[in-house]
């Protein structure tokens, strides 16, 4: 039976330093084009609130991100994420199910085993080789890797996954996200399809 993941947002205001990176610490990966915008879609609203459980109902947690305006105890173009840490073990066995609502007040308050806040503005570089580490979860051309120490996430890496002829936009992720293996396409103009993708180690 598979396990669902819930990412869940806070009102916790997060003061952590975390690295902001298009290329994994391990490397194996050259910028061959980039564009800078949200990494997770804030929404239409001041904030908005996506939710990750595993196919078993679990908990993996909640992600807050806020646009380019935030209430007191937040700042602006940022993501907050709520994870329960005691439940990792579901990871790269348990189907992901995303979720989201948007909201212009003041958003619910959250808490988890883990916190931590990642910059939502990044940049998206070209993708010309992946590594096969951490968790890898696939839905259509976006994919989803999560890394981790057996404890805690230490990091994260989206991908998505355009025409040659398209350009990197916000991701709203929603629906299944299935346990996937290996390494995520690069694509070439050839193929008409390319690969960007993003890497935030914590």
């Amino acid at each position: 039976m598979k396990h669902q993941v819930t990412l869940l947002g806070s009102m916790v205001m997060m003061s952590f330093a975390v690295g902001c990176g298009a290329v994994d610490a391990a490397g194996g990966e050259e910028n061959v084009a980039s564009a800078e915008l949200a990494q997770l879609d804030p929404g239409d609203g001041i904030w908005r609130s996506y939710t990750i459980d595993y196919d078993n109902h679990a908990e993996f947690g909640k992600i807050l991100v806020f646009g380019s305006s935030s209430p007191t105890g937040f700042r602006p173009d940022e993501e907050y994420w709520y994870v329960n840490a005691s439940n990792l073990q579901y990871l790269g066995v348990e189907d992901l199910h995303f979720s989201y609502t948007d909201g212009t007040g003041t958003p619910p308050a959250y808490s988890n085993t883990q916190q931590f806040a990642l910059p939502a503005v990044v940049t998206w570089a070209g993708l010309t080789g992946d590594l096969s580490s951490g968790y890898l979860y696939d839905n259509g051309n976006v994919h989803l890797r999560i890394f981790t120490n057996g404890t805690a996430i230490t990091g994260v890496k989206w991908y998505q996954s355009i025409p040659t002829s398209a350009t990197p936009a916000n991701l709203s992720p929603s629906g299944t996200f299935t346990v996937g293996s290996g390494t995520v396409s690069a694509g070439s103009p050839g193929s008409g399809q390319v690969t960007y993708y993003v890497s935030q180690t914590l």
